[in-house]
């Protein structure tokens, strides 16, 4: 029991000594890993970029050997006498023979690495060659161009060529062919094309040379055409009969992707075993020719000093391990012994004595946690309550300066500055800027209280950063939606306001940006003299509310203000809003809006003071409008509801003002039409119930009608045209001829007393009226019901 006391009153001892040791172990053992696998990496990357060195070298001799045959093929095939043999029809000629001698002298003479130069006439489907005889037969160029088709010009073709022997026993060389041609006939075959033979000796000599020099090493160098076949660059060592040879290629194959070769990775490395023995084989693909050179050395030339190393670092690591050991508990009573000092001291009483662990803390740092945490409680509350103090002192020191600077002395003065900032001085001038928080009420409901905190907070801080590289600068939070800057500028600085304006924008990008919300600016003209800053901030205070006409996230100078207001006066803009309210009543909401819109163009030009006198004008003169309307009006017109809220003249911009205003005046003019097209539906539907009442009266006309309803002829001749289809008359007539042939077919009263029954006199009026509607008369109508 004793020993598991102590063990648990030093947990933390021990915790110290296997984390201790834990770690010294794994430092070990990353050390030792990493030291081998560094050495393993940079011997490996020694012996691959000297491969790479040598394929970089037989790559840029192969391809400026390419480069340079395929210059010399296209410029042959430009020659005009070339052409004119490619293309012959006729017989030949001593000139067309003479061509192919000069190919000979100039091309194959002067250019050693050239075999020879066919002129291919796909005309008599033979080839001129400069190698033999004239009229020259190669079966094994033929089968290659077909086994290749569609050929690409200008790319090398890697074949055999007959050099000597006889038919029965021919001798063959490998050879680079080039073609180049232009066009192709109907079956696919070339028109005419020009072949360049090239000698393979220059790479037989470059291999030898290499395999040579590089013998000690016994690495292998080999080609691959396009088609991972091997090019044979010595006829008296055929690599495709090597068994090794072939074991290498068929694990190029199968170890790396042709797309990853052409594509991404035309170099690199893999491994490859040929009977038990390991290769490292590099290789480099050759784009111009779509070759690839392969490299392959042995593995155990290349790491045979690998594992003498490993074993020496396990000796290492193993007696430095045992030696931290020994070290480590020394080490560890060093560490610890702070620890229960502390442990000591803070528990209760400080007295040091065993088993002051309480229940439910696991060990000694559990502890002095729960002490700290407690701690930092109190001291959190401690720095609040001293933040608090002195935010409220700056704002109080910032307010004496900015309401009793002119009656300050300079010794005063001084004292406020430093009570605000110690970098602020009298002796440079002075800026004033005032910010608002845009949109407060929103601001204000929907953000909770360490939201709005933190958000002052970075509108305080990112702006001070901002204003800070002009000069030194004081931002003082004044509470509700304002903030205050003063701020020091440079000497003779007098474009210090536009600096100021475009650092307050960048700070408003940046808050919209990350805190999405926006604040409005207003920059004072410089100052100074320090005793001129109360009235430069008061000025600056009352230029915040044109906030209301340049809208949010504006920043508002003097020279803005000033350039703003132009030659229009109250006056005007009064007669301005008689012509909107005249427009109301007359119904047309479009020219009623115009008015509006441009009696706020208008407003926009006028001093703060003016344009909130002249927008309370605007909403009276339209609510006393409606009044007057709702006198002659059949059916009040109800005033709209924003026009009775507070809320109305609580809008930060004149924009919101106006198209709230303009809300209000489309309701007035919807409500009117709504309301005028149920009052015409009353009058349509009073219409036709006269007539149909009364349609046997003979005096029923129109305007018997207007008389009877008490309303315009017009007026009503309009609505039943809109209502009924038709005009008042043309309707009576309707009525009468459906009550005329309703007695017809009911009743055997003759047309005479028909007519009498629906108020018709003229009989050939009625007969006309019966023909243009039914298309028959009368008589008829009634002699076709009685069959």
């Amino acid at each position: 029991m004793k020993l598991w006391r102590i063990v648990q009153e030093k947990r933390y001892l021990l915790r110290i000594f296997l984390w201790i040791n834990c770690i010294i172990l794994l430092i070990l053992l990353s050390f030792s890993s990493l030291i081998y696998v560094n050495v393993e990496k940079n011997v490996f990357q020694s012996e691959y970029e000297g491969s790479q060195k040598l394929l970089s070298q037989m790559k840029y001799n192969i391809d400026y050997l390419d480069t340079m045959i395929s210059k010399l093929t296209f410029s042959t095939y430009g020659n005009n006498d070339v052409k004119a043999l490619m293309y012959l029809n006729d017989e030949e000629t001593y000139d067309h023979m003479n061509t192919i001698n000069k190919l000979n002298a100039t091309v194959v003479a002067n250019y050693p690495f050239v075999q020879s130069v066919y002129v291919y006439n796909n005309h008599k489907k033979i080839y001129y060659s400069t190698f033999g005889e004239l009229y020259h037969k190669d079966a094994e160029l033929d089968k290659v161009l077909a086994q290749n088709s569609p050929i690409t010009p200008l790319k090398a073709i890697v074949r055999k060529m007959q050099t000597g022997g006889t038919s029965a026993n021919p001798t063959y060389d490998t050879v680079l062919s080039y073609v180049m041609f232009e066009n192709v006939d109907a079956k696919g075959v070339m028109d005419g094309a020009i072949i360049l033979n090239v000698k393979l000796d220059w790479l037989v000599d470059n291999i030898r040379t290499i395999n040579q020099f590089d013998a000690r090493t016994q690495s292998d160098l080999y080609i691959l055409d396009n088609k991972n076949q091997f090019i044979e660059t010595d006829t008296n060592h055929v690599i495709a009969e090597n068994p090794s040879s072939v074991t290498i290629k068929q694990a190029f194959e199968t170890s790396v992707s042709q797309d990853r070769v052409h594509a991404g990775e035309p170099a690199g490395f893999y491994e490859s075993e040929v009977n038990g023995e390991k290769f490292i084989v590099s290789y480099i693909y050759l784009e111009k020719t779509g070759w690839t050179l392969l490299e392959a050395k042995p593995y155990k030339e290349v790491y045979a000093n690998l594992k003498q190393l490993m074993d020496t670092i396990v000796i290492i690591t193993g007696a430095v391990f045992v030696g931290a050991l020994l070290l480590t508990l020394s080490v560890s009573r060093g560490i610890y012994k702070p620890v229960r000092r502390l442990m000591e001291q803070t528990s209760t009483g400080g007295t040091g004595s065993e088993g002051f662990l309480k229940p439910g803390v696991k060990d000694e740092f559990s502890y002095l946690t729960e002490v700290y945490r407690k701690s930092r409680e109190q001291l959190y509350e401690y720095n609040l309550e001293k933040n608090n103090n002195t935010s409220i002192m700056k704002i109080y020191f910032l307010k004496k300066l900015m309401s009793d600077s002119y009656s300050m002395n300079a010794a005063e003065f001084e004292d406020v500055l430093r009570q605000l900032n110690d970098a602020l001085t009298k002796d440079k001038p002075f800026l004033i800027c005032v910010l608002r928080i845009d949109e407060y009420k929103k601001f204000l409901s929907h953000k909770s209280l360490a939201e709005r905190e933190l958000l002052r907070f970075a509108i305080a801080n990112v702006t001070a950063d901002a204003v800070s590289q002009i000069g030194v600068a004081q931002i003082v939070d004044m509470k509700d939606d304002l903030f205050t800057i003063l701020l020091n500028t440079d000497d003779g600085q007098r474009d210090s306001v536009e600096q100021v304006e475009q650092s307050l924008q960048e700070a408003q990008t940046y808050i919209q940006k990350y805190y999405h919300i926006t604040f409005s600016a207003t920059v004072s003209n410089i100052i100074t003299e320090y005793t001129a800053i109360a009235a430069a901030y008061n000025e600056t205070l009352a230029n915040s509310s044109y906030r209301y006409v340049f809208g949010t996230k504006s920043v508002i100078t003097q020279a803005r203000i000033a350039s703003n207001m132009g030659s229009v006066d109250v006056e005007q803009v009064l007669t301005l809003v008689s012509k909107f309210t005249d427009a109301v009543p007359k119904g047309n909401a479009i020219k009623t809006e115009e008015r509006l819109r441009d009696v706020f163009g208008h407003i926009r030009k006028l001093d703060y003071g003016s344009i909130m006198l002249v927008s309370m004008q605007v909403v009276h003169h339209l609510k006393k409008t409606i009044f007057e309307m709702n006198r002659t009006s059949k059916e009040p017109i109800a005033v709209p509801a924003r026009l009775m809220s507070r809320e109305l003249y609580e809008e930060e911009t004149i924009e919101q003002f106006e198209v709230l205003l303009l809300e209000a005046v489309r309701a007035i003019h919807s409500e009117g039409e709504e309301k005028g097209i149920q009052g015409n539906q009353v009058v349509a539907d009073t219409i036709k119930e006269i007539i149909d009442s009364n349609y046997f009266d003979s005096s029923l006309s129109a305007a018997s009608i207007s008389e009877m309803m008490r309303l315009p002829a017009y007026k009503l001749s309009k609505i039943s045209k809109i209502h009924l289809g038709m005009s008042i008359p043309e309707y009576v007539n309707q009525v009468k001829l459906h009550k005329a042939v309703e007695w017809m077919e009911n009743s055997k009263l003759s047309i005479q007393e028909i007519m009498q029954r629906v108020g018709v006199e003229n009989e050939s009026y009625f007969y006309k009226l019966f023909k243009a509607k039914f298309g028959m008369t009368p008589r008829e109508y009634m002699a076709k019901r009685t069959r």
